[in-house]
């Protein structure tokens, strides 16, 4: 019994390890993505989906809280929750909703 105790443990003990290394893994990748992605100008962003009445229906949340809204915002990114790598250009124009600020997009990934 006691063999079957210990070859269960050192089983147990090698899973947590692995997963371990791959999340670690897994992050470092992220982060190193994230930093290209940055050095290359893009900006974050989750994009937000709204039912409120008045409200944008589709806006880019920033990171740091702020959040954008553009019309010319491609059909493949609207869904609530996805994360974003945009560029773009502030646009000099009125706001459409109250929370979002109007930006026209460059390229998003």
């Amino acid at each position: 019994m006691k063999k079957f105790t210990l070859l269960s443990s050192l089983i147990l003990i090698m899973a947590c390890n692995s997963t371990k290394e791959t999340k670690t893994s897994d992050m470092a990748v992220d982060m190193t993505h994230e930093k290209e992605m940055l050095d290359q100008g893009f900006t974050k962003g989750t994009i937000v989906h709204s039912k409120v009445e008045g409200d944008c229906e589709y806006t880019i949340k920033l990171e740091d809280g702020r959040f954008f809204e553009s019309t010319d915002l491609k059909q493949e990114f609207m869904v609530d929750g996805k994360t974003v790598w945009f560029t773009y250009g502030a646009l000099r124009r009125m706001n459409k909703c109250d929370k979002a600020s109007p930006i026209s997009i460059r390229e998003m990934k």
